[in-house]
């Protein structure tokens, strides 16, 4: 089961409805473009069936929606038919709405409520649909004439208020008629002087003011309408069983939380949403402590927001301080406990509001069971390694890999079919949509040299390098979920990376750029200008990742032979997967073991004579490392055997006490694992 879900069905339980609900923060699902939010989400959606209470709701196709527009809609799929549950009645929110749209001429305060009233008799008497409607579409439309609503939400008003209307008791009525006087806004005045006020809020003020007091009371209407009908519906489906995870992971009866679902929060009106949901948990919290809030909302975002960080969270790219202090890390969705958002369990100064949640890339079994072959087969780790495991980048590399049969060491696969590697590549970067106000993709490309620099992309507190656009983009690029810090194992170190797919489609198209007339290709030419800028040069191991991406193998391994036995042997190791992680444009028509055989030959005849033991080894490890490491090449396990042995040899060549790091970097690479 994927880690959304598993988290879900944490979220999910509840205790006892005579127990007050624990109170959750607002969990955001995090991952870049086509990492599967939407899926997930959907997913979810699905497992909660008819059992559990759920909402869905995508803000990226509604990107400008108001929030009464997104509670409107909610509030209908929550009161939806329920397999063997009582009906669901948003009457505080409903009769809020209604009072909001009342013609009050604001004569008097007397002649306000009588027409309130009479408005209130006349749609909850008779609330055939058609009657409902005629009374309602008329109300929505002036409201929206008088600037009270907007004429989208005069529209959503229009077509989801008459369901809700029909849905309500009159003992539901009354509840929320006595609601709406018991509020702090109505200051303890009856309700339909707290009405009046409400209508009064929703036409004097300016208009931003205005939209802001209407929607804080109506969401905390909302809220209210929630915790009211909860109870009644929060029993598991009688006979039916339950895949909820309890705490304890016990297996005994409980009670749901509702589940709300919120695809891309991440645009503004996601972000409003959100901020309005906050704001009146808050409030209710403040005015009725120990109160609860039966709702469990998961959300997705394509962004980090650096909000969250004053909430205490690192970001993705970063690893927490050492002692980590009040910064936390975000956990993986698989990896989230009970502990990390119940509200009682952590310390006052560490609970906050937001709970960000990395969705983990897909596994090497899922990455085979989603392109239909097997987990052994190299053309899995193929995709496994040109992805990262994310499901976008594997949707369009499955035709490709489907009926081919590519040798060993291929390096041509994934774009096969095109004679043009530009007519491949930058297609399949905008379907990232990796994007920044004026900048273009062009200017992606020329930045990919920086882009993939390891020592880059961790920090985004970079100083001004390279051209004027780039800490833009590099920013960018962290901010849109990219970079991440991999979890590593065998004693290497935790360099944050760009993930493959992004990092080798730039690259490739960088490479596939027409060569500009009487300059340097531009590949060349960005990354001379990446070995001239000044934080470069002063450090050795930057200056070879540079050299090596320029193909200047003879020198990269002189400083690997010159620093074998001068530097501990686990620094040499996390140095040589460093720089071994650099772009080559060499051929992609010839395969990795004949390129290995070009550059081991061509090192031996630029230094013919006085070469050590370990220089004949380390240039076998070095070429052999490089080309292994190339994301889009297939994997050759006859390279793999070379890198096993090179590092045995090494392990006999070495004057260091310290070599069990070499030890493990051959196990390593006895499983493919560079």
């Amino acid at each position: 089961m994927a880690g959304a879900q598993l988290l879900a069905r944490r979220l999910r339980w509840n205790r006892a409805v005579s127990e007050p609900p624990r109170q959750q923060p607002i969990t955001v699902l995090l991952g870049p473009v086509g990492s599967g939010k939407t899926t997930e989400l959907a997913a979810i959606a699905r497992d909660c069936g008819g059992g559990i209470v759920h909402a869905t709701f995508d803000f990226d196709g509604r990107p400008s929606a108001s929030t009464v527009e997104v509670l409107a809609d909610l509030a209908k799929q929550f009161a939806n038919d329920w397999r063997n549950r009582p009906d669901v009645h948003f009457t505080r929110f409903t009769l809020g709405l209604i009072a909001v749209q009342a013609p009050l001429t604001g004569t008097t305060a007397e002649q306000d409520k009588d027409t309130l009233r009479r408005l209130i008799d006349d749609v909850f008497r008779n609330r055939r649909a058609e009657r409902v409607i005629n009374l309602i579409n008329p109300l929505a439309d002036a409201a929206a004439r008088a600037n009270v609503l907007t004429r989208p939400m005069a529209e959503t008003v229009k077509l989801l208020l008459p369901p809700l209307i029909k849905t309500i008791s009159r003992q539901s009525l009354r509840d929320a008629k006595r609601w709406h006087s018991d509020i702090p806004q109505a200051e303890g005045a009856y309700w339909l002087d707290a009405l009046r006020a409400l209508n009064r809020a929703a036409r004097d003020l300016a208009a931003d003011d205005r939209h802001a007091a209407m929607t804080a009371w109506l969401t905390s209407a909302f809220l209210a309408d929630i915790r009211e009908n909860q109870p009644r519906l929060a029993k598991p489906e009688p006979g039916s069983p339950c895949e909820c995870e309890h705490p304890n992971r016990a297996k005994i009866r409980h009670f749901h939380n509702w589940m709300l679902l919120l695809d891309n929060v991440d645009q503004p009106a996601g972000e409003e949403f959100v901020e309005q949901l906050i704001q009146a948990r808050e409030r209710h919290l403040r005015d009725q402590p120990g109160g609860h809030d039966a709702l469990a909302v998961i959300a997705t975002s394509g962004r980090w927001d650096s909000a969250w960080e004053e909430d205490l969270w690192c970001p993705p790219w970063t690893m927490p301080p050492d002692p980590p202090g009040d910064r936390r890390p975000v956990p993986s969705c698989r990896a989230a406990t009970y502990r990390d958002w119940d509200r009682d369990r952590v310390p006052e100064i560490l609970r906050p509001w937001i709970f960000p949640v990395l969705l983990e890339p897909l596994s090497i079994d899922e990455t085979a069971k989603f392109l239909g072959i097997a987990e052994s087969d190299p053309r899995c780790m193929l995709a496994q390694h040109a992805t990262g495991g994310l499901p976008a980048a594997l949707a369009q590399l499955r035709p490709l890999l489907r009926d081919a049969e590519p040798a060993a060491g291929a390096r041509n696969v994934l774009w096969r079919g095109h004679t043009v590697r530009s007519s491949v590549w930058e297609p399949r970067l905008t379907a990232l949509r990796i994007s920044l106000d004026n900048t273009d993709i062009a200017e992606f490309l020329l930045a990919a040299p920086w882009a993939t620099a390891p020592w880059l992309i961790p920090s985004d507190e970079q100083e001004q390098i390279g051209p004027v656009h780039v800490p833009n983009i590099l920013t960018e690029l962290r901010t849109a979920l990219w970079v991440t810090v991999p979890a590593r194992g065998g004693g290497t170190a935790n360099y944050a990376e760009l993930n493959p797919w992004l990092a080798g489609s730039l690259m490739s198209a960088l490479m596939a750029r027409p060569k500009p007339r009487n300059r340097p290709a531009e590949y060349l030419a960005q990354f001379e200008e990446l070995l001239s800028d000044q934080a470069t040069r002063f450090d050795p191991v930057r200056t070879v990742y540079c050299q090596l991406a320029l193909g200047r193998f003879g020198e990269v391994a002189g400083f690997f032979e010159s620093t074998f036995n001068a530097i501990p042997h686990r620094e040499w190791v996390d140095q040589l997967r460093l720089v071994t992680g650099a772009p080559d444009n060499m051929s992609t028509t010839e395969s990795s073991g004949a390129l290995y055989e070009k550059l081991v030959d061509a090192d031996v005849k630029e230094q013919p004579t006085d070469r050590s033991p370990v220089r004949n080894v380390v240039t076998r490890l070095v070429a052999a490392l490089w080309l292994a490491r190339n994301p889009f090449a297939m994997p050759d396990p006859a390279q793999w055997v070379v890198i096993r042995d090179a590092y045995t040899d090494l392990r006999k060549l070495s004057h260091r006490g310290d070599v069990a790091p070499l030890t493990t970097a051959a196990e390593r690479a006895a499983r493919g694992q560079f």
